[in-house]
């Protein structure tokens, strides 16, 4: 994909630096690879963001003949990654989750046949370990 002329263009235009776009390898994931070895967390979730936005350009290019430029793709992969900030597990979460302060339960009754018998469920306010 990195010798794809408009990937590597994109790829410049963002600023990647040569370390991650020269080089020679037999197969994608092993440029992957080392480009995961070269990026924290967030860097490599936007470049993987910035990969498929190069990939869905040259389809609009393939199938729709639709040309843009790549300062165009850039910046959708951006705004991409900025409008699912709210959904990157690899940082805290915006909102803390509300911590849950009661337990519910279930209870089936048989005989030793199978019937069921009756049952019942509940909410208890108790906060109790899964133990």
């Amino acid at each position: 994909m990195k010798n794809y002329p408009k990937a590597r263009a994109v790829l410049v235009y963002g600023g990647f630096n040569n370390n991650l776009i020269e080089g020679s390898y037999y197969r994608c994931v092993d440029w992957i690879e080392d480009v995961a070895r070269m990026l924290d967390n967030k860097a490599f979730s936007d470049f993987i963001t910035v990969l498929w936005n190069i990939w869905n350009s040259r389809n609009n290019r393939v199938f729709h003949d639709v040309e843009e430029k790549a300062k165009v793709t850039w910046e959708r992969a951006a705004a991409l990654s900025q409008d699912f900030r709210i959904f990157n597990i690899l940082e805290k979460p915006m909102l803390p989750k509300p911590v849950v302060e009661n337990m519910s339960f279930g209870l089936v009754v048989m005989d030793h046949d199978g019937f069921v018998l009756g049952g019942r469920t509940g909410v208890m306010d108790k906060n109790v370990q899964a133990k």
